[in-house]
């Protein structure tokens, strides 16, 4: 009977306490929304308020016996200081301008005494937006005779970037995240996002990823013989290189095998390095070769010649 009591004194004790008010802190987790859609945030804001309170007991305990940090919203759009701003500049805000802005959301119950940090630095920007290229980074590594052929097709080919007036105005182009793969035997399509460094200059895109397309063939070497060719050679003098041709090593795609029969090639040497490089060799320009293959080796590179009076 005396526990009972005690219990019931205590209750009737602790309900009087909490219809006293009271002067307490409490640490509110801050979001800041409705950012005016002509402006870009450059720096980190506090990610948190201390705001001392006074009120009730009752309505104080909710916050103070609330699991993890209570959370407030600043709107910006309502901070005349934030949106009276034009430029590119530097801007300090009393935390007293954020006072209607949280009253709203503690209600009339509670009176806000103070709050820290009592000023917040805000560096913004113009915003603006650009359509440019998207460029792909990729570290690719293939399995033995496999490589890539032709270049990788990027889907979509260009982005909408929208950030800081100061940074999009000097892009023309941007990377994507860099994307590895290894033993590669087939052709791949991969989805990838855009370089982590855009996040931190406050830039967005849309879309936000794109396709890339990566051609992956086997190959096989295979070699030609390509007789020389001469050009600008002055009438009544023969030109005639030592060896007449060159021999190609090239890296040939197996789907392209029947095409090479048909294919052109051709090797040139200038009469125009004769006078420039007397007594020396001169260089086979091969001038003509399907784009489909992949040189490995030309032999030789340069020729001895001789040079008839006809």
């Amino acid at each position: 009977m005396f526990l009972f009591c005690l219990l019931l004194a205590s209750f009737f004790w602790v309900l009087n306490a909490l219809s006293n008010k009271f002067t307490t802190d409490v640490t509110f987790k801050a979001n800041y929304i409705n950012a005016p859609k002509d402006k870009v945030v450059l720096n980190e804001l506090p990610k948190v308020f201390g705001i001392r309170v006074r009120g009730l007991g009752f309505d104080l305990l909710a916050y103070k016996m609330s699991f993890g940090k209570p959370e407030i919203n600043i709107d910006l759009s309502k901070l005349k200081q934030f949106n009276n701003q034009k430029d590119v500049s530097t801007h300090t805000i009393s935390s007293k301008a954020f006072v209607p802005v949280i009253s709203e959301q503690l209600g009339d119950q509670l009176e806000i005494r103070s709050i820290t940090p009592n000023t917040v630095y805000f560096v913004f920007d113009k915003r603006a937006e650009k359509v440019v290229e998207i460029l792909p980074v990729t570290q690719l590594n293939f399995k033995q005779q496999y490589k890539q052929f032709g270049s990788i097709e990027v889907k979509p080919s260009i982005t909408t970037v929208t950030g800081p007036a100061s940074i999009v105005d000097t892009l023309n182009a941007v990377y994507t995240e860099k994307l590895i793969l290894n033993n590669l035997f087939e052709t791949v399509t991969a989805t990838v996002g855009f370089s982590g460094d855009y996040q931190q200059q406050h830039l967005t895109f849309i879309p936000e990823k794109a396709l890339l397309h990566i051609p992956v063939e086997k190959f096989t070497e295979t070699s030609r013989k390509v007789v020389i060719d001469y050009v600008n050679v002055p009438e009544g003098v023969e030109l005639k290189a030592v060896p007449s041709e060159i021999e190609l090593k090239f890296l040939l795609p197996l789907s392209k095998m029947a095409s090479l029969a048909s294919a052109r090639f051709k090797a040139e040497v200038d009469y125009v390095q004769v006078n420039d490089h007397f007594n020396q060799k001169l260089k086979v320009n091969l001038v003509q070769y399907p784009d489909f293959i992949q040189i490995v080796s030309q032999d030789p590179l340069k020729v001895e010649y001789i040079i008839k009076k006809k």
